[in-house]
């Protein structure tokens, strides 16, 4: 099997219907979600909702129930070794034997992956241990690593070979904000470079920065995929806009509420209100020339940004 398909598919991965259960008990039931290339994917989803079961599916670390599970448009049969090189994972808390130092620890993983070999692996690792803020302590034993810095490692044991796609299991867990901003910046990095993240995390406000997309999972089952204004858009009916107006009359009020697409429109304080709409266009100009014909100004509108908490939260009691 080739490394790279003749034919470039549009996703790095695609994953529908997976089922993966345990004897009677379901861990996953029907997930479904499609990593685009060259995006930052956000995987979300409360504890135990299966989004590790899932990301272990992908690896063969699990093997499927059922379902299908795409990898740059191959299904992963065998041992699948060109294919596995192209992908590159980090799961939850990574672990290493305690003793090895940081930079054995690449090195070693590196042969086991045949990443690279030689010369060549020994650069890799240095060179991965500065992207991750860890080349002051490539000669440190694992075992005397903080729980930010043993994130950092699994970092860079996922990013031996230069796979095309990186799943990351909770890669901010233990870092604090400057660790957390250096890894945006690190995975941001990598996909203006081409390549994919597929992203868990419960750092809500880091995906929401990160990541394009994100799919929502709970109890084992996909509840939606998009892009945050989707999930806003789902929760809401529509788009929210906050509009004050210089004097908001009864009769301005009145034609607003008349207006194509405008779902509702509510007062929100004095001259000022927040109008849903159905429809995805940019109404202020709209309500520029509605607000002069009735004599009055439109002082600002902006449209409203609905907390990813607020929305994963939202998502997660519908589907209880």
């Amino acid at each position: 099997m080739s490394a790279q398909s003749s034919a470039s598919p549009e996703f790095a991965l695609e994953v529908k219907n997976l089922m993966k259960s345990y004897g009677a008990y379901p861990g996953v039931w029907d997930v479904s979600l499609t990593v685009e290339q060259g995006t930052l994917h956000g995987f979300l989803g409360p504890n135990g909702s299966g989004k590790t079961t899932t990301m272990k599916c992908v690896m063969g670390l699990l093997h499927k129930t059922s379902g299908l599970i795409k990898v740059f448009g191959e299904e992963p049969h065998g041992d699948a070794r060109e294919l596995k090189k192209r992908v590159g994972y980090m799961p939850e808390s990574p672990s290493f034997p305690a003793y090895l130092k940081g930079r054995e620890v690449l090195i070693t993983y590196g042969r086991i992956r045949a990443a690279s070999d030689g010369a060549r692996l020994r650069e890799e690792s240095r060179s991965l241990l500065q992207q991750v803020g860890l080349a002051d302590a490539a000669e440190k034993p694992f075992g005397k690593y903080s729980r930010g810095m043993q994130t950092r490692l699994g970092i860079a044991v996922a990013m031996l070979g230069k796979p095309d796609l990186l799943i990351l299991d909770e890669p901010t867990e233990g870092l604090d904000p400057v660790g957390v901003a250096d890894v945006r910046n690190l995975l941001e990095g990598l996909v203006s470079e081409g390549r994919s993240v597929l992203l868990s995390s419960h750092q809500l406000s880091e995906v929401k920065q990160m990541c394009g997309k994100v799919t929502v999972v709970n109890k084992g089952r996909t509840v939606i995929e998009g892009s945050v204004e989707d999930l806003a858009k789902r929760l809401h009916g529509g788009i929210v806009y906050r509009a004050e107006f210089d004097s908001l009359a009864p009769d301005l009020m009145d034609e607003l509420k008349t207006v194509d697409g405008v779902s509702e429109v509510t007062s929100v304080e004095e001259d000022v209100v927040a109008v849903l709409i159905s429809k995805d266009y940019d109404v202020r100009p709209l309500l520029a020339r509605l607000a002069v014909k009735h004599g009055s100004l439109l002082l600002s509108c902006e449209r409203e940004e609905t907390p990813l908490e607020e929305l994963f939260i939202s998502l997660v009691k519908e589907n209880k």
